[in-house]
């Protein structure tokens, strides 16, 4: 049995470690120019330095659903721009792909100038297909004599294949991500996840911190945003006004909305993931955040009740895939908040559980209509709500069992959210799309 939690315990080490990475902008644009890049740079390892008046004549880009209904809306950062072309324009100017998620750290003036220029060509085509991973972008790149074909698939910077001139000259045969896959978490309980990040070696965990840190610097910057939605900085001034609470769950709804804010509004401003998705990783990180300043907690406890938040995001999504119809902010990492701030405060397995069951019930019927500037109401929602969750649960306050979708414990209502979002809403992105299409 020891040898058992000490192989989980090292794999679900590497796998939030892998998941929780520094990005740019929201990911689902960075999906598209990451694969671009992956092309150009194999198209020049070809013909040589590319001349994009010549050298490409068309540009064939093919994405989920998921990735279309998320990318469409969402301003590119250091543009002001919205648009998953724009996404690729930049990145044939641009893109590097060892800068993997920061893939637009990078664009200036010059380069969206240029940018605009290969869309005034009207080269590139995005087209939404399905039954496809919800992670899914296909890249071809044409000229008058050479073409490139690049595959992405399962996560934001996984390519499964890259053809060259009809000639295969990359294919990655593993299943899902490149990642360690997240199969095994579904063997695992919410209190096998706690006792793992209650016994993990701290040392270990130094990227938490970083994580914290990158996150709090994100969301000072969103609350000095002045063209952006500013819904943080909003409820900070209605807050300073008397007009709303000065407690945890507002303080948490603040910080989050205004990381949210600079991330959506199109900042130059790397946000920590968690579960690949950089609203998730403020939504796990600052209300566990907050919540350790309120109780003065000490710095290991924060580190592990964030590890721990990251965890039950990542278990989660195991379960609901990266991409679906319900806003993964409230179902994922408001979840992972919540048993994170659970913990924190000294809850056990029945407070904890109970904070997850609480949540759930409340809002997961939030559905996620794309990413955009006005995400930052559903993050500050499901951060304040975490917050909340977690008190009511301490109090003993916890939502009766087999109730609607709530199962007999915490791991079968996550199971039932997984039915939810894959066979009854299988239709609501599409629906979704089309709305926004018209």
């Amino acid at each position: 049995m020891i040898n058992h939690n000490h192989k989980n315990q090292k794999k679900l080490l590497t796998l939030i470690k892998q998941r929780t990475i520094p990005a740019i902008g929201c990911t689902e644009p960075v999906a598209i120019a990451f694969a671009t890049a992956i092309a150009k740079e194999h198209l020049e390892k070809k013909i040589g330095n590319i001349n994009l008046e010549k050298d490409i004549t068309t540009i064939n880009i093919q994405v989920s659903i998921n990735i279309f209904k998320n990318g469409k809306s969402v301003i590119i950062p250091n543009t002001n721009k919205t648009g998953l072309d724009l996404a690729a324009a930049l990145s044939l100017v641009c893109g590097n792909s060892a800068n993997s998620l920061c893939i637009f750290a990078d664009v200036n003036k010059t380069y969206i100038k240029k940018a605009n220029n290969i869309l005034k060509r009207k080269l590139i085509k995005i087209i939404p297909v399905l039954d496809v991973n919800d992670v899914f972008v296909q890249v071809e790149l044409k000229g008058e004599k050479n073409n490139v074909k690049v595959v992405l698939e399962g996560g934001h910077t996984d390519i499964k294949f890259i053809e060259i001139d009809g000639e295969k000259v990359f294919e990655d045969k593993s299943v899902g991500d490149k990642t360690i896959s997240s199969e095994f978490l579904k063997k695992m309980t919410f209190n096998e996840i706690k006792k793992i990040s209650e016994e993990i070696d701290i040392k270990e965990l130094d990227f938490i911190l970083e994580g914290i840190d990158i996150n709090k610097k994100a969301a000072q910057e969103g609350l000095k945003k002045k063209n952006s939605l500013r819904w943080g900085a909003s409820l900070l001034k209605l807050q300073k006004e008397g007009k709303i609470a000065n407690d945890a769950s507002i303080k948490a709804r603040i910080l989050t909305a205004a990381g949210a804010d600079i991330r959506m509004g199109g900042g130059n401003c790397p946000i920590m993931t968690s579960g690949g998705s950089g609203n998730q990783g403020l939504g796990v990180i600052l209300p566990i955040f907050v919540v350790a300043e309120e109780v003065n907690a000490s710095q290991e406890k924060l580190i592990r009740a964030t590890f721990f938040g990251h965890a039950i995001n990542n278990f989660i999504k195991a379960y609901t895939g990266k991409l679906s119809a319900i806003c993964g902010c409230a179902i994922g990492a408001g979840i992972g908040a919540s048993a994170g701030i659970t913990w924190l405060l000294g809850g056990k397995e029945k407070e904890i559980e109970g904070a997850a069951q609480n949540m759930l019930a409340n809002i997961t019927g939030m559905l996620c209509d794309g990413a955009k500037e006005s995400c930052s109401l559903k993050l500050s929602t499901s951060a304040g709500e975490a917050v909340i969750a977690s008190y009511m649960a301490y109090n003993n306050v916890i939502i009766p069992l087999k109730v609607g979708i709530i199962g007999n414990s915490i791991e079968e209502t996550i199971k039932n959210i997984a039915i939810l979002c894959k066979k009854g809403l299988s239709k609501t992105d599409e629906t979704i799309v089309e709305i926004m299409k018209a």
